[in-house]
């Protein structure tokens, strides 16, 4: 009885453990101390171990938003402001405190007061604010009451615009006069939300001029966008401009700004403007983006020279392009050295991706038929489902052994007949594709449709329908385990038969099951 008692004891004192155990695996964090746990594992030097805190941090985020409770929101603001005072500067803080706009009201903004007063995250902390819906007052408040000494004029014009302050319009104004000018690209952008008179427009346009003069590229490229917004399609001199910078940032910058306005003459002075190099690449980059096909003779000219990024630029245009030249140019590339960047650019093809295949897989060579069944990996498609099994019989054996796995990913009902040709006949390192696609081709249809697709083997040569077993497995009907237990009781493959009946998933027949295994 004392012996008892004392492992009752034993179990009570560690039921907290186990509580705070469970609920970091369910990502039900309710204290502090449970996210703090996970923040701190977002530290490790182990990638694996920080990338499933980060997952997991993210996880008792969406946890709240989807059950608001109030324990797991004070749990989250107590833990992530402490963590955030005490590694202001650490790699994963940027990451945490942008996850605070989720659970995060105007109501809960005191509890940021004391990070405000450390220098080395305020500026990050009044940005994370201004995402907060509702914050204004707060913001208000706060440039209230250091009028005196106000620091942070960037990150608060950041907040102002995200709140649309419009009362704030005339002192943004009069901050631009002794601001930096990462400060002042702020505050521009604020206005360009708040303004509410040509002079303030003015005031932007000029600003927005002498930063498109400024050496530094990040300085130029802000100057370019404040201009694309104040003055629209008039800002296209300034980007052509912009195209001959020897910095790769503000010549993208420049053609990304000039998407809305991409006819037909902006694409030909711009494609004059870059005729070689990283310039071209951009353009075709570009090009492709915008689905322009006039130059389609040029894109096509580069896959056959030496330059590698201008190759694999040329793929990517033709196939957001989907120019018929251009895809009948790569056609031949499959298989080939860029096959990497031909693979990623079917995948996120919008076009009939079907006919390119299956003109491949028809009469393109082994590589090519390989490269093929490669994009049907990850693109699925009934239709190919013949040049598939095509491919079974292929004397390339990268080519057979690949057509075999995929023919799970391609079978359907219409083909369920041929595919017991194939399983009765295929080389036995096969039978478990075959057994896998005859599952697919019928894994939805009715049970009395597997049925009578079961009763056609009556035929089947003796040591053949072991081959089989699998297949009634998946099937999983009362007829199929019937089949399977009578070849297990009775048959010459039994230890096949009784494989088989350990992989049947039919909830009513598991003890039937049971019962014949365990006599």
């Amino acid at each position: 009885m004392k012996k008892n008692f004392v492992l009752l004891v034993m179990l009570v004192a560690l039921l907290p453990l186990q509580i705070f155990a469970q609920n970091r695996k369910d990502n039900l964090c309710y204290d502090e101390n449970c996210v703090l746990e996970i923040l701190k594992d977002m530290k490790s030097a182990d990638t694996v171990i920080a990338n499933k805190a980060e997952k997991d941090f993210t996880e008792v985020v969406d946890n709240y938003v989807n059950r608001c409770n109030k324990r797991t929101k004070n749990a989250l603001i107590k833990s992530t402001t402490m963590f955030a005072e005490k590694f202001p500067n650490d790699k994963c803080t940027n990451y945490i405190l942008s996850q605070m706009p989720k659970f995060c009201t105007y109501k809960d903004l005191d509890a940021f007061d004391f990070l405000l007063e450390n220098d080395r995250i305020a500026d990050r902390i009044i940005r994370i604010i201004g995402d907060i819906k509702g914050s204004a007052d707060y913001i208000l408040k706060y440039i209230n009451e250091h009028k005196a000494n106000l620091q942070y004029k960037g990150a608060l014009a950041y907040a102002i615009g995200k709140q649309q302050i419009t009362s704030m319009e005339d002192e943004l104004v009069l901050w631009l006069k002794d601001a930096d000018v990462p400060a002042k690209i702020d505050i521009y952008n604020a206005l360009v939300v708040i303004k509410s008179n040509e002079n303030t427009e003015k005031i932007i346009i000029k600003g927005a001029k002498k930063l498109n003069k400024n050496k530094v590229p990040e300085y130029k490229i802000a100057g370019m966008r404040l201009l694309v917004t104040m003055q629209g399609e008039q800002a296209l001199l300034v980007l052509y401009k912009a195209l001959k910078h020897k910095d790769g940032n503000v010549r993208r910058e420049a053609l990304e700004l000039m998407k809305p306005f991409a006819n037909q003459e902006v694409v030909d002075k711009v494609v004059k403007k870059c005729k070689s190099g990283e310039a071209l690449t951009d353009v075709i980059n570009w090009m492709g983006d915008i689905k322009n096909d006039s130059y389609i003779d040029l894109i096509i000219q580069q896959l056959t020279l030496n330059d590698n990024n201008n190759v694999k630029a040329a793929i990517i245009a033709i196939f957001k392009i989907d120019n018929p030249k251009g895809i009948a140019a790569v056609k031949p590339m499959f298989g080939g050295n860029y096959q990497d960047v031909i693979y990623k650019s079917m995948l996120a093809y919008k076009g009939d991706y079907r006919a390119v295949l299956d003109d491949l897989m028809s009469s393109g060579k082994d590589k090519q038929k390989l490269a093929s069944l490669q994009i049907l990996e990850s693109r699925h498609d009934g239709r190919l489902y013949m040049r598939v099994q095509d491919c079974l019989y292929s004397n390339n054996d990268e080519v057979s052994d690949l057509a075999y796995k995929v023919l799970k990913l391609v079978a359907g009902p219409a083909n369920a007949e041929a595919l017991k040709s194939i399983l009765e006949n295929c080389d036995e390192k096969y039978i478990g594709d075959v057994q896998l696609a005859i599952r697919a081709a019928m894994m939805n249809v009715p049970a009395s449709n597997k049925d009578t697709y079961v009763s056609t083997l009556k035929h089947v040569r003796s040591d053949l329908m072991p081959r089989y077993y699998k297949v009634f497995a998946y099937f999983g009907t009362e007829l199929c385990v019937e089949k399977l237990i009578d070849a297990y009781q009775n048959g010459a493959y039994q230890n096949d038969a009784r494989e088989a009946l350990i992989l049947v998933d039919n909830e009513k027949l598991r003890l039937r099951i049971a019962e014949v295994i365990n006599n």
